[in-house]
């Protein structure tokens, strides 16, 4: 039986959605989706707006009630990552007792007041490298409660960078990459930055910045509302080397300034993160992957790949076996990644992200509520099941007292001619009759059926004969049988083992006699001496 997988992105300005469809051995992209968050222009959209374009999403997909897997939206999440002497597979409770410990040090919070999860890595030198996300308690629930005010209740609310780890083996196929690979989610307010070296994460941090910085620079470079500002974007922002510039017009020099303004926050974190990752033994980065709504600005990839020296190109997760979707244009392409990456949680156990920030007291129980409703379903099938076998049962008793009382006026007719009153006694009835009392009933003192079986016994096997009339009359003493068998002679046998049944110990008259075919057809005649 098919199960849809439904991978949710809580953008801040758009809400995405991937869907699958799973069998027992595989899987396939059959939908996609998309909403915009309905929040005032400039503002930063709140978790009830966000909540509330998820829940309009949902509902016009129908898909409302199938399995969610969701990430924190950008910005909300701090990562950290730490290393332990530990063997992670035979010594992995170690690590976890010791975590506390080292989090209560590195984080600017009391731990009672965040909710964190980790995952643990192999380091391919030995010993452990761990990943730990952490996020406010008052956020969390903040955002839940938006949630499940509309009725939704993700079954997974994990990291949003470390999701991406869930398209490893899309963007590198059994490891074939060498050195690090990046991947790159430019949101409206923040960006999304991952970095995986042979086969785990090594680097998820969050940037603030992101197209809503690039809206803001060209509303105030052309002194226009945001939402002008914003449509200019999507028609004319463009980013391109300073030395083309000259080329341009003023009109397009201003755009090209105002969008280098407002992506140079996520260029610098940027490239502070790529240094931190190679100043701490990392191998250099050898591709960074571009995606999300930020991705779309004209000449953002040949940008990044100018200043960081590094191959930049889009991720298109589309040229996939598994995908069935018919989008129209590449648009969409920067919008999937995320929501897939999240429906992918169910699959790649080898690369794959196991955060969920869904424990304690903010613990998944839908997975519960669902099995109340089974037993509920099948409390009521037992019941039904009940019912009606009791209603069966009624049926039938009733069905038998009729038959009880048709044969107990039977009985009571057959009383008058045997005892000469009606009684309902069925034995005393039997009794009289074997005992050969007399009555008004006078008894047959043998059958046709056991004149037929003598008949049949006496001929055997010998000859074969197909009887189509055999008639024995009582009270008149006569009987009459009509047939085919093989020969005239076989008649004759016949007549033979008539005349040694008791009842027909007298002449046997031959009516008929006459060769058909292969067969003989004949009708015999005899008087009975039985009464």
């Amino acid at each position: 039986m098919a199960t849809k997988i439904i991978g949710l992105d809580l953008g801040t300005q758009t809400v995405k959605v991937c869907e699958l469809v799973t069998t027992f051995r595989n899987y396939e992209l059959v939908g996609f989706g998309s909403e915009a968050v309905d929040s005032p222009p400039g503002a930063p959209a709140t978790f009830t707006e966000i909540a509330a374009a998820a829940r309009r999403l949902l509902d016009a997909r129908g898909i409302l009630g199938e399995t969610l897997m969701c990430a924190l939206p950008s910005g909300l999440l701090s990562t950290v990552t730490l290393s332990f002497p530990f063997d992670p597979k035979k010594q992995k409770k170690q690590i976890e007792q010791t975590l506390p410990m080292e989090l209560d040090e590195l984080i600017p919070f009391d731990l009672d007041d965040v909710v964190y999860d980790h995952q643990i890595f192999a380091k391919p030198e030995g010993g452990a490298h761990v990943v730990v996300s952490f996020v406010k308690r008052a956020i969390l629930r903040e955002l839940l409660d938006a949630l499940t005010a509309e009725g939704i209740d993700p079954k997974v609310l994990s990291s949003g960078g470390l999701s991406f780890f869930n398209l490893y083996e899309l963007i590198n196929p059994n490891d074939a990459e060498e050195g690090a690979l990046a991947l790159l989610d430019v949101g409206h307010q923040n960006a999304e930055l991952a970095i995986f070296c042979q086969g785990r994460p090594v680097l998820i941090r969050d940037i603030h910045g992101g197209g809503a910085g690039v809206t803001a620079a060209l509303a105030e470079a052309f002194g226009v509302d945001i939402q002008q500002a914003e449509h200019g974007k999507l028609s004319e922002g463009w980013i391109g080397a300073q030395t083309t510039l000259a080329k341009e017009g003023q009109r397009r020099q201003i755009v090209n300034e105002a969008c280098h303004a407002g992506m140079e926050p996520v260029l610098r974190e940027l490239r502070r993160a790529l240094a931190a990752h190679e100043i701490s033994g990392g191998a250099p980065v050898r591709r960074l992957y571009l995606t999300g709504g930020g991705a779309l600005l004209s000449g953002l990839a040949a940008h990044l790949q100018a200043t960081l020296s590094v191959e930049v190109a889009p991720l298109n997760v589309l040229n996939q076996s598994f995908n069935r979707l018919a989008l129209q244009g590449d648009r969409d392409l920067p919008y999937i990644p995320k929501a897939l990456a999240l429906s992918l949680r169910a699959f790649h156990p080898t690369h794959q992200s196991q955060m969920n920030f869904r424990k304690e007291e903010f613990a998944y129980t839908g997975d519960f509520g669902f099995l109340r409703g089974r037993i509920i379903s099948l409390a009521l099938s037992v019941i039904m099941i009940i019912i009606l076998g009791a209603m069966v049962a009624v049926a039938k008793k009733r069905v038998l007292e009729a038959e009880y009382q048709t044969l107990n006026q039977q009985v009571l007719a057959l009383s008058q001619p045997i005892l000469g009153h009606e009684s309902g006694d069925a034995e005393l009835i039997l009794s009289t009759v074997l005992a050969g009392a007399k009555s008004k009933a006078q008894l047959p003192e043998t059958s046709a059926f056991e004149i037929l079986a003598a008949l049949s016994e006496k001929i055997g096997f010998e000859i074969t004969m197909n009887v189509d009339r055999f008639e024995v009359d009582l009270e008149r003493k006569f009987m009459d049988l009509t047939g085919t068998t093989g020969t005239s002679s076989d008649v004759e046998r016949i007549v033979d083992v008539i005349r040694q049944i008791k009842c027909f110990k007298g002449e046997v008259k031959k009516e008929r006699v006459e060769k058909f075919k292969e067969d003989t057809k004949f009708r015999l005649k005899a008087s009975s001496t039985c009464g």
